[in-house]
């Protein structure tokens, strides 16, 4: 028996990184997990490695339609994660605007809009995971747009545990720091990428970054513990601590 047996889980960006180990976590634990993405090959890979009845629903969280389509295909959601979108880096007068423009249309609006539609199949007890990232509690160099990003979801997770308390739907924010095992374009030069992250390890207490699996591992905390809520948990090795 699992902590989740019987729960139907749907996790955006569930093919990759961190949300594909919320994914696997989840589905060990028993739920039936719908993993949603870009790719579709990507999806059914994804989907065969967790197995457990694990499928695939090919979404661009950026388009509300698909949004749409993605939690109309399940019959209810008793636990939404949403870990969908990517990083934009570099200095501020050098992204381009758009590039700004569409990091919040995937990673702001794109949560907001699967909370929008998972809602009304949500019955009491039910949770929602947003995730942020801890440039919304302290400065990273060239992420302005990302920083500004994180705090909006800081402060939309909060705002919806206030307001969805009275339905019983819990609502909490993971906020990961450096961790491996992601696909993150860092805005600096292949060769300096290795020097780029030195310097960002040191920043951490404990001389380390965080993997997928940490990161799962305080999901399901947030999945499973009936009294969290309101909640932006910096899974980061101390790192806001010592900012």
């Amino acid at each position: 028996m699992g902590a989740l047996d019987g729960k139907i889980a749907v996790v955006t960006g569930g093919s990759t990184g961190i949300g594909f180990a919320i994914a696997e976590r989840f589905a060990s634990e028993g739920a039936e997990v719908v993993i949603a993405g870009r790719r579709q090959q990507r999806l059914e890979d994804a989907a065969a490695r967790i197995g457990r009845g694990a499928r695939g629903v090919v979404t661009d969280v950026g388009d509300d339609a698909q949004v749409k389509r993605l939690i109309d295909s399940v019959p209810r959601v008793d636990l939404l994660v949403t870990c969908a979108g990517g990083a934009v880096f570099g200095a501020v007068d050098s992204v381009p605007s758009q590039s700004w423009r569409a990091l919040f249309n995937d990673r702001f609006f794109g949560q907001l809009s699967a909370c929008h539609y998972a809602v009304p199949k949500m019955a009491p007890g039910s949770a929602i995971i947003l995730c942020s990232g801890i440039a919304g509690h302290t400065a990273l160099v060239n992420y302005s747009g990302g920083a500004g990003l994180c705090g909006a979801v800081n402060a939309m997770g909060r705002s919806l545990s206030v307001e969805l308390a009275p339905k019983g739907i819990r609502v909490n924010v993971l906020s990961p720091g450096l961790t491996r095992d992601t696909a993150i374009d860092w805005g600096v030069p292949q060769e300096q990428v290795g020097a780029f992250l030195d310097a960002l390890v040191s920043k951490v207490p404990l001389k380390k970054p965080g993997t997928v699996r940490d990161m799962a591992d305080a999901a399901y905390f947030l999945a499973t513990c009936a009294y969290a809520t309101g909640q932006v948990i910096d899974i980061d090795g101390g790192w806001t601590a010592g900012a």
